[in-house]
């Protein structure tokens, strides 16, 4: 399908009948290793409520256990839980298969095809215990299955989780959630932080001065720890004797002498998310002040900071060259991310310069797999958003839309694949539907501006003169424009109502400017309705199909038969069907006088005969000629209008 708009064009074309897929999987060790490097960052924030599957995952898998979504409900995140109210032993596969990776989603629920985070924020709260086990539980449990498990791609949910919060995800962790994200052997290593035990108790927290100035208030009674850690000071590496915090974390606040809340920032990883920790449990507190240092927590972790923008910021996949293709249909394992698929509800951003005023028109060529939703979304200055766009392509190849001609500078182009799972279960969310989804959808895109209006191509004007008898050699044309010199088409016979091809009349179809034609020689011969339809070989989706029609019956016209002297009949008729053999008899009423020839080949349009009269004629009687088809499927008889003979 094209697009037609001022100053604009945009095409969309079938991603199957281009690429050829399904494509071959590519199993690396190397996955995501660049991502940071990869793709380029920018200062423009992700909006809310776009770029993302969702905002949050609550993993509450084996050993650990959801903290509330009250207080998710209250910001207006969107969540997905992997959560049972008590575990067994066998929920751990089922854990692993939805976290870690399985042949359906290979890297997990996490994270996207390129690594990029599938959410904004995973949470993670106190310890749980599985059913009647003995002590067999806990954040400690809980990191052991994320070491222990391991995706199609070999690659571990720890590695999942590292990845996650250093492409930009943020992570809020209570309790074991916040002791298993330390740097210790068997537990996560998300910072270079390591807790001490804290003592059961209900304490007050002190807040440090950025949680107070951002909620009003200084200390929350009442929150209590059971099992919980505090964050220890570790000698300097400069001064063994100068005990200090590792650099990147912030104490949050102070309960009982111990820090109570704190929060960490890689300070060498611009690209990297926020984690916000706490050793005790606000998020359980029935104290007032409690919900609001909560939400808090998991403001900032999706903000680094209450005055800042939603992270992670926007990454661009690189820079559209004029009239060059970029592909975007490797598969999660691939080690470039910038030419990985695109997963469900999310964003790729690319970027091009206009460097010349006069370029002003610019072409949009999109190529997708088939029965996905994609929108596109166009923006100068920075990455574009449908917040934000200066122009939006709502589900692609449904609408036409205007675009005012282009400026010089840096433009944004950002593809959003707008098609996602289904989902049910509250507590342990089940997907179905469009599975393929999250390993990703392969499309490719190109961008073409210049000075001068781009030329679309089409197809039009199918058409053919009479009816469409069998047997005919029918004339057919079409109007074609802008197409590369040597493009072919295929014309061929479909029906109307579902325009399913039913027979192939050529491959071979022009595609010069302006009028094409061929002969089409018609041996369909089938009821019901039909179109021809014409289609450019490279891209079947520029098409063009005539006004629906039926097959005509054969059709037989014979003159009045005229006899010379007696001596001679001269027989001419005009057929209108395949070329066959014919009997021709001479009647007087419904009695045969004389057989005029049996077996005579005739061709679709006019034929002729001139028999030898070996018979008496009457000059009163009327007669007729009979012509009698022999070889057809079914066989029709046709009169030749009455006649007396010339003597």
């Amino acid at each position: 399908m094209v697009l037609l708009m001022k100053g604009i064009i945009m095409k969309v074309r079938s991603y199957k009948t281009q690429v050829g897929l399904p494509l071959q999987l590519l199993f690396s060790s190397l996955l995501f290793a660049g991502h940071s490097a990869a793709d380029k960052l920018t200062n423009e924030p992700i909006p809310p409520g776009e770029g993302f599957y969702k905002d949050v995952l609550i993993n509450a898998g084996p050993g650990v256990s959801a903290p509330p979504v009250s207080h998710f409900d209250s910001l207006g995140l969107s969540y997905e839980k992997l959560s049972y109210k008590a575990y067994h032993e066998e929920d751990k596969e089922e854990f692993k298969q939805k976290f870690i990776g399985s042949d359906i989603d290979l890297n997990g629920r996490l994270l996207y095809p390129d690594g990029a985070p599938r959410y904004r924020m995973l949470s993670i709260g106190k310890a749980s215990f599985l059913a009647g086990s003995s002590g067999n539980g806990g954040g400690g449990y809980h990191s052991q299955v994320l070491h222990d498990g391991i995706s199609p791609l070999r690659r571990t949910g720890v590695q999942h989780i590292q990845d996650f919060v250093k492409n930009g995800g943020g992570y809020v962790g209570f309790c074991a959630g916040a002791i298993i994200a330390g740097s210790s052997p068997f537990q996560l290593s998300l910072y270079p932080g390591k807790t001490y035990p804290l003592p059961d108790t209900s304490a007050t927290v002190n807040l440090k001065d950025l949680f107070t100035g951002y909620l009003g208030f200084g200390e929350v009674p009442n929150v209590w720890s059971k099992g919980g850690g505090y964050i220890m000071q570790s000698p300097s590496s400069r001064y063994p004797y100068n005990y200090q915090y590792p650099e990147g974390v912030e104490i949050q606040g102070v309960a009982a002498g111990h820090p109570a809340i704190w929060s960490w920032k890689d300070p060498g990883n611009p690209y990297g998310g926020t984690l916000v920790l706490s050793g005790r449990h606000p998020e359980l507190s029935h104290d007032p002040r409690a919900k609001p240092l909560t939400e808090a927590m998991y403001t900032l972790a999706i903000r680094q900071g209450f005055d800042e923008n939603y992270e992670p910021k926007a990454r661009i996949k690189g820079e559209l060259d004029n009239g060059q293709i970029r592909y975007m249909h490797e598969d999660t394992g691939y080690h470039d991310p910038n030419y990985i698929k695109i997963g469900d509800k999310q964003y790729h951003h690319f970027k091009f310069r206009v460097d010349d005023y006069r370029k002003k028109y610019l072409s949009i060529e999109l190529n997708r797999e088939h029965g996905y939703h994609f929108n596109l979304y166009l923006k100068k200055g920075k990455p574009a958003f449908a917040s934000n766009a200066d122009k939006s392509f709502i589900d692609v190849g449904l609408e036409e839309l205007t675009f005012d001609n282009l400026s010089e500078g840096e433009w944004y182009l950002s593809v959003e694949n707008a098609t996602t799972v289904d989902t049910n279960g509250a507590n342990n969310t089940e997907y179905s539907g469009k599975l393929e989804v999250l390993n990703g959808v392969a499309y490719d895109i190109t961008a073409t501006w210049g000075a001068e209006e781009p030329c679309d191509s089409g197809i039009g004007n199918v058409s053919f003169e009479g009816p469409v008898v069998p047997g005919q050699n029918l004339p057919i044309s079409w109007n074609a424009e802008c197409f590369e010199p040597g493009r072919r088409a295929t014309v061929a016979l479909v029906r109307a109502d579902d325009e399913m091809q039913v027979a192939t009349i050529s491959r071979d179809g022009g595609l010069n400017d302006g009028l094409n034609r061929l002969n089409w020689n018609v041996t369909y011969n089938q009821p019901g309705l039909f179109k021809v339809s014409v289609s450019d070989n490279q891209n079947p989706n520029i098409m063009s199909l005539s006004e629906p029609f039926a097959f005509k019956q054969p059709e037989m016209v014979i003159a009045p038969p005229v006899s010379s002297g007696g001596e001679r009949l001269s027989i001419i008729w005009f057929w209108r069907g395949i070329d066959s053999r014919v009997s021709l008899d001479l009647y007087v009423g419904d009695t045969l006088i004389a057989n005029l020839h049996s077996g005579l080949a005739q061709e679709s349009g006019a034929n002729s005969i001139l028999v030898m009269a070996n018979w008496s004629w009457n000059p009163q009687a009327n007669y007729r000629v009979r012509i009698k088809t022999l070889d057809l499927d079914e066989n029709k008889v046709f009169y030749s209008p009455i006649f007396k003979p010339s003597l």
